[in-house]
């Protein structure tokens, strides 16, 4: 680390470049994910079927022809990735402040205003399926008299916002130390200047300065360097070693070379061929009622009546090992991946069911996102550090006492639909048992933002009913 904060501070800025980006990942290799993800291409691998089913040429002379392959790619890439994220962070995260002040509103205001839980969801998947992505944070300025000024809580002048960085985009490079904390974030990106011609740029982020070099006539120049606002990287970093589904990439390439290869099967031989043996005339149109062939007899030399015949050509040996094969591929590329497999067919005769079995159902897929928890709450506390970084230190310095006894918890949500019913009963009886207090069984069932007022609104509506309950009459005695 000490060569790199020597080289950006030298007469020679630029020849931090190439020992910054040298650890980066390779480009071209999340190009190749993200071909595979969203155009279906399949000519990476030698099992696929860019490479599997080969185009023939038929005939010869004027007659030959060019017969291409038939390639049919099933997009299990995306329904693993869509799906493993939806377990992980497709219901908007709970963030629980430890007090209330300004600067939890704050907080709270940034995550709404930059629509965070839509970016995390983007996030995520973008790490899933290209392995790598990154959220960037900054400070824009507020337009003075600006009508959206109201929306800005205790901001005046300055605001935080955020923008996804990914790959098809730039180059991204995280640089750590022997402890695994990030030292230096660069991006390498290209923009088209007012002369129509490319123009290279590296933006370099430490805790507390940007290095902004620009390419000019080949050389890297760089700009005065300018603190960003944060006094930390104001980078989060998501990052895992292949995509989404690279546990059973080859089985994919099996099923799709199988159902390509029976598909060209039933091209050659799925339709029916009409066979016909001697003399057969008077073949009806193909839209005529009560069909008949016109079929010719006469005695051969031994005075034998001979005739033709009209036969159909059908394959006798129906594929049913190719149809096994088809069903234990998807059974094992569902299963190894963790992926529910929640077609219409496949839900439509469950039936009326616990949600204790929903969830068993799901366990599969739930202990995936559970395992990825712990990273992804990582991730999602530095955001929440940023933003308090961000207005501390530069858009409302006047809050930064609060941060001293202000920090978050985070709480992640199921999509997993709840049987609202039954953990409403269970919630009561256990409350009218005594071994569960109303505040924990409110703060279960998790339908209120603030737990506090709800339980006053339900002492008050108690009260309410105690008054309105007449009293029972004085007993003779």
């Amino acid at each position: 680390m000490e060569e790199i904060i020597a080289l950006l501070n030298s007469e020679s800025p630029a020849d931090a470049i190439p020992v910054l980006t040298a650890g980066g990942k390779d480009n071209e290799e999340i190009e190749s994910y993200r071909e595979e993800y969203h155009e279906n291409k399949r000519d990476k691998r030698e099992t696929q079927i860019g490479k599997t089913q080969v185009d023939k040429s038929v005939g010869s002379g004027q007659l030959k022809k060019r017969v291409p392959a038939v390639r049919i790619p099933i997009p299990f890439q995306q329904k693993i990735s869509t799906t493993a994220t939806a377990f992980e962070i497709g219901e908007p995260i709970t963030l629980k402040a430890s007090t209330k002040n300004k600067l939890v509103d704050e907080i709270t205001r940034l995550w709404r205003s930059n629509r965070v839980d839509s970016l995390l969801q983007k996030l995520i998947l973008l790490k899933k399926t290209e392995t790598q992505s990154a959220l960037l944070f900054y400070i824009k300025d507020i337009k003075p008299q600006n009508w959206l000024n109201k929306m800005f809580g205790v901001n005046e002048k300055k605001d935080i916002k955020c923008k996804i960085l990914e790959s098809k985009n730039g180059k991204m490079t995280p640089t750590f130390d022997a402890f695994g904390d990030m030292k230096y974030f660069t991006w390498e990106f290209t923009v088209i200047g007012q002369n129509k011609k490319e123009e290279k740029n590296v933006f370099v982020y430490d805790e507390e300065f940007l290095y902004h070099f620009k390419q000019v006539d080949g050389d890297f120049i760089l700009e005065p360097k300018k603190p960003h606002g944060f006094k930390k990287i104001p980078i989060v970093y998501f990052e895992q070693e292949a995509p989404e589904w690279k546990p059973v990439q080859e089985m994919i390439d099996r099923i799709e070379t199988t159902l390509s290869k029976l598909s060209a099967s039933n091209d050659y031989s799925g339709h029916p061929i009409l066979l016909l043996y001697g003399d057969v005339s008077g073949a009806p149109d193909k839209d005529e009622d009560g069909k008949a062939f016109r079929i010719d007899m006469k005695k051969d030399e031994d005075g034998k009546w001979v005739h033709g015949d009209v036969k159909f050509a059908t394959y006798d040996q129906a594929p049913e090992s190719i149809k096994l094969e088809l069903e234990y591929l998807e059974k094992y590329i569902y299963s190894l991946s963790s992926t529910p497999d929640i077609s219409f067919d496949s839900l439509s005769g469950i039936g009326a069911i616990s949600g204790i079995a929903i969830r068993l159902m799901f366990l599969d897929a739930v202990i995936k996102a559970k395992m990825n928890e712990g990273e992804n709450r990582t991730s999602i506390e530095r955001i929440i550090n940023l933003f308090m970084a961000g207005t501390i230190t530069t858009t409302a310095t006047k809050l930064s006492s609060e941060s001293r006894e202000t920090y978050f918890t985070v709480q992640f949500n199921s999509i997993i639909p709840n049987d609202l019913k039954e953990t409403v009963e269970t919630l009561s009886r256990a409350v009218e048992s005594g071994i569960l207090s109303v505040k924990a069984a409110v703060q279960s069932l998790d339908m209120t933002e603030d737990l506090e007022d709800e339980l006053e609104e339900l002492l008050k509506d108690r009260d309410n009913k105690a008054e309105k309950t007449p009293a029972d009459p004085p007993t003779a005695e």
